[in-house]
């Protein structure tokens, strides 16, 4: 009864909503073009699932996070079932790219398509996975009730319930628990994840807490050439001091640039790299410089010109995929997503570095590593533009403790690492069970 009253309201309301708000933006941009086909229910023309072996296992990460979480776990599941054939779907162009960038054991890789039954259905009969792995959470009643049809067992793996989510999952039970009832097994970042989990009517006999594979993507070793190559692209000395401000929202922008205006009167050499979250907000970011009277910045995309910085102390990089790249030239780094309402961004990456981390109060979405680089000392907690200010000129004042409080933080998390083992056994055992079955 709810999945009828879920594609009564998907076919009246969302649908004429999904054509009106993307069509312009596919038809006159750029934005959606190569993954329209896709939303819409068509494979690859190269990929061809009915060659691959069995058991097939369909991995869905929506975008670059959850795709970098989900790299260890298919790594550590051909461990445990080498012949698996693995199939990776996105949900966005990014993490697309992401996937097929760092996945090197999937053998295919498709957009999900939208949660319309024909579209999901088509999908489905042609794969015929053996299990389907959703990271994080995302829940679609109609790829779930087709993924069940056809034989499929369904995890929840990395799951994690948001501060801000939750709310709305848990006046919804009602409409969720039949969707939930589905799936075969929870497998939650935490406890609290867990417990949410049951609260939204999954059967908690289903529910177990393994961890967050994010923790297993960190390397124990990361390639010296990196840093050497970013600093060879921005002309930068060895010894130059650089704050990096990664995945900043609007709002933030704003706040970074505020505080950098401050800072370079004490550290009058220091270079700002601004990273926006989202690379086509690189105009606005310009527009905030222009009015705050800062000169013209140098630009990432410059470089792909033959362009040389020349000296120049603000660079917006307005590259995507290359931010953990660029955290290795950091002396300190504040995260965006942050001071704003938006959950946080990934910590962990400028972590793995071995930098000290400033970030805001709004890290809903990153509660395991915020706990843990704060108790460490590798993270600092800032409320706004002048804790920000002073919290960066304290580590730049003691590069020493800045190096040390840096290690501890990287330490502690590589002591987290185990989640995707744990995972990939689980995943196992469900595939063994679809053999009995």
């Amino acid at each position: 009864m709810n999945r009828l009253l879920y594609n009564v309201l998907l076919h009246s309301v969302a649908a004429p909503f999904l054509a009106a708000l993307y069509t312009p933006q596919i038809l006159f941009g750029r934005k959606y073009r190569r993954s329209v086909y896709g939303k819409l229910g068509r494979l690859p023309g190269d990929f061809d699932p009915e060659r691959l072996p069995r058991p097939r296992v369909w991995f869905h990460a929506v975008s670059v996070g959850e795709v970098k979480a989900l790299e260890p776990l298919v790594k550590a599941l051909k461990t445990f079932e080498p012949d698996a054939a693995t199939l990776i779907s996105t949900g966005t162009e990014t993490g697309q790219d992401t996937a097929r960038s760092s996945i090197s054991q999937a053998d295919g890789f498709f957009y999900m398509p939208l949660d319309f039954p024909t579209f999901v259905k088509t999908v489905v009969n042609t794969i015929k996975p053996d299990l389907f792995v959703l990271m994080e959470t995302e829940l679609w009643p109609n790829l779930i009730h087709h993924l069940k049809k056809s034989g499929a067992r369904v995890v929840l793996a990395n799951g994690r319930i948001s501060d801000r989510s939750y709310p709305r999952y848990k006046k919804l039970r009602w409409f969720f628990t039949d969707t939930l009832e589905q799936v075969d097994l929870f497998l939650m970042v935490s406890q609290l994840d867990a417990s949410r989990i049951a609260a939204m009517g999954a059967p908690e006999t289903r529910i177990q807490v393994t961890g967050n594979t994010k923790f297993d993507a960190i390397t124990v070793q990361i390639p010296g050439e990196i840093e050497a190559k970013i600093r060879g692209m921005m002309d930068f000395e060895a010894s130059a001091s650089v704050l990096v401000a990664g995945s900043t929202h609007a709002g933030e922008h704003e706040i970074v640039l505020d505080a950098y205006s401050m800072l370079v009167k004490r550290f009058p050499d220091l270079v700002l790299v601004l990273v926006p979250r989202h690379v086509e907000k690189t105009p606005y970011v310009l527009s905030c410089m222009k009015k705050r009277g800062f000169p013209s910045p140098f630009l990432r995309s410059s470089v792909d010109l033959g362009e040389h910085r020349d000296g120049r102390r603000v660079i917006i990089w307005d590259r995507t995929g290359e931010l953990f790249e660029v955290f290795s030239i950091a002396s300190v780094v504040f995260m965006g997503g942050s001071l704003v309402p938006k959950g946080g961004q990934n910590i962990l990456e400028p972590a793995a570095w071995g930098k000290v981390v400033l970030f805001g109060p709004s890290m809903e979405d990153f509660r395991d590593v915020r706990e843990i680089l704060l108790r460490s000392g590798g993270g600092i907690e800032v409320s706004g533009q002048e804790e920000l200010t002073e919290r960066i000129t304290e580590t730049l004042s003691d590069p020493v403790r800045a190096v040390d409080l840096g290690a501890r933080g990287r330490d502690e998390i590589l002591r987290h690492k185990g989640s995707a083992t744990r995972n990939a056994e689980l995943l196992f055992n469900q595939i063994q069970a679809t053999r009995k079955g």
